[in-house]
């Protein structure tokens, strides 16, 4: 059922209209939604105003919430609020944001494919592409089971190409050669350049990752160029358009000049440089600007754990972190909506002490995790055959699953496929089934605009979510955490401590780094009751939370506990907010330890 802003079923209070102030709420209705729009629209100017919209939206979405049926206790089940004179602005504001495109450099993982919104591929020996990331698909047009012969390239790029995957069949070559390859787009408006090199994926089983060259140019490279070999202003834009994967008839259309005239510049940018050949001159711009994003290099998203990946049922390849001795008690942890893949020294320490290994596969859409397209309804029931998989992979009988935040209503699906295979399911500052609007109004502010938005205008929250990651994108992660965090001194306090704040801060550019779907698909889950999938599993049940959560209340755990019945047990920490496994990893592993 829909109900539209401003048109919500009759309410006694209502029934008799009050002249005297109908014309002014009119008005300031008017105003509040003039005022909204401008806000999403000053967005794409200033990336740091996003704090600024979202208090124009909260007091727009408050007022809406209160025309449904007065914030009735129980949820209906497809009930929404239509925001028709809204949702174009939010679409158009959407596909602004989209056109601008993601500025930030891009950061590698330890395996060397890149975690943002550039271009990256996976080959295995027989030519087959065993991943790719949303960008890659939106460039080339790849799909499942798309080959190397379904990239377009440059006759020797191709041959370089056949020559690096060939060479997979050999032992690795320590010199770790890399190539530059020139592909193009579907359809072939855009050309792009990409390096190819040859890794392990930690199984034995040699790859070929294809990486796109990030376009950032940094203005210290114009000036080391422009001192060693005298480049003039002319030259360095070429360069720079070079470096972008802009071939000579792109150049000379964004400069407005004559092919030949860019053709000229840029044999006069190969004789001054001394290079001989155009891929070697971009390969030299590619590591000048490599040293220049050294220089302030965001660290990977994860330090303290070590990488594999396996490949999954379908074909796609699945990265995952591990965490303590190499062969402890294992259990798998699953990672939260904006959580990351990393734990704190301490709990890294704790997990060796008490010999527990951890095992984090990153969930679709996240990091450098490929999507799975289907009903967004499903989406953690396809997830659990990636818990599946990775058993199977490790040669695990039976694990304990650990989920963080989000990550219970994954851990939960994941129980009822493995049936026996879990001995226990621990929820970590886990969500918990929403059966009442009650609990949406006892979370924090921010938080609670963004659940009602993912519940009651889910066709709105892309931009909502896109414009919070353009404010991450240039720098906004203090803003950000400030925003979640503002009434919740405790999880303020702890972010202060050790290296809590860089993983919070790397844990929000994983969830984003392929763009918005991951945090949408999660979205649309963590606001329904998805109680029935806690129903279909017999392994006990460990509920870890602060008293001070400031988006699920103790109230509503100890609803979800009395739900499950004797498998479940509360485990408080009265000094806690949300981020009690940074603040107290040791009552977490601890009773895990127990345990086994």
């Amino acid at each position: 059922m829909v109900y539209r802003f401003g048109e919500s079923p009759p309410h006694p209070t209502r029934d008799c209209p009050m002249p005297d102030t109908a014309p002014t709420q009119a008005h300031n209705d008017a105003q509040l939604e003039a005022e909204l729009i401008e806000r999403i629209y000053n967005l794409a100017i200033s990336p740091h105003a996003y704090d600024d919209f979202m208090d124009k939206w909260a007091g727009y979405v408050e007022q809406a919430m209160q025309e449904l049926t007065a914030l009735k206790r129980e949820v209906a089940a497809e009930e929404e609020l239509s925001m028709k004179p809204l949702s174009r602005h939010f679409d158009m504001g959407f596909r602004l944001l989209e056109e601008l495109g993601r500025t930030a450099p891009a950061t590698e993982d330890m395996q060397g494919v890149r975690r943002a919104g550039v271009a990256s591929i996976l080959l295995d020996p027989s030519g087959q592409i065993v991943w790719y990331n949303g960008a890659a698909s939106r460039f080339f047009g790849l799909r499942r089971l798309s080959r190397i012969d379904d990239l377009t390239l440059w006759d020797r790029s191709r041959t370089e190409l056949d020559k690096l995957v060939a060479s997979l069949a050999h032992p690795v070559d320590p010199v770790g050669r890399k190539t530059v390859l020139r592909v193009f787009s579907k359809p072939a408006d855009k050309t792009l350049f990409m390096v190819a090199e040859r890794f392990d994926n930690g199984d034995g089983e040699p790859l070929v990752v294809l990486n796109q060259i990030v376009s950032t140019w940094h203005d210290s490279v114009g000036f080391m160029l422009s001192d060693s070999f005298g480049l003039s202003t002319a030259e360095l834009e070429i360069a720079e358009c070079l470096m972008e994967g802009a071939g000579a008839p792109e150049i000379a259309a964004r400069r407005a000049t004559s092919v030949n005239t860019v053709r000229t510049q840029i044999k006069a940018l190969l004789a001054k440089t001394g290079v001989g050949s155009q891929t070697e001159l971009v390969r030299v711009l590619v590591s000048l600007n490599g040293a220049a994003d050294r220089i302030g290099a965001v660290r990977p998203h994860v330090r303290h754990g070590q990488t594999s990946r396996f490949r999954q049922r379908d074909g796609r390849m699945i990265p995952y972190h591990r965490f303590g001795p190499d062969k402890g008690q294992p259990f798998i942890l699953i990672h939260g909506m904006l959580d990351g893949c990393d734990l704190t020294t301490t709990a890294v320490d704790l997990l060796h002490d008490h010999g527990l290994t951890f095992y984090m596969p990153e969930r679709p859409f996240f990091g450098s995790a490929a999507g799975i397209e289907g009903d967004i309804g499903t989406a953690p029931d396809r997830f659990a055959e990636d818990i599946e998989d990775l058993l199977d992979h490790l040669g695990l009988e039976s694990v304990g699953l650990v989920a963080h935040k989000a990550g219970s209503v994954y851990a939960f699906a994941a129980a009822a496929r493995l049936g026996n295979r879990v001995r226990v399911v621990a929820s970590v500052a886990g969500g918990v089934p929403l059966v009442s609007n009650d609990q949406f109004a006892e979370m924090s502010a921010r938080q609670r605009l963004v659940a009602y938005t993912a519940r009651y205008t889910p066709k709105l929250l892309p931009f909502v979510l896109r414009a919070g990651i353009r404010q991450l994108d240039f720098g906004g992660e203090d803003k950000f955490m400030q925003a979640l965090y503002e009434n919740a001194p405790a999880d303020l306090e702890t972010v202060k401590a050790n290296d809590v704040a860089e993983i919070v801060a790397s844990g929000y550019h994983f969830s984003i780094a392929q763009g918005h779907r991951a945090f949408e698909i999660d979205s649309y889950h963590v606001v329904r009751d998805w109680g029935g999938r806690a129903d279909l599993s017999p392994a006990p049940v460990l509920l870890f939370h602060g008293r001070h959560d400031p988006v699920v209340s103790l109230d509503s755990v100890e609803g979800f506990a009395a739900r499950l019945g004797k498998r479940a047990r509360m485990i408080v920490d009265d000094d806690a907010g949300q981020l009690v496994l940074y603040r107290n990893p040791e009552l977490v592993i601890s009773t895990l330890a127990a345990l086994c």
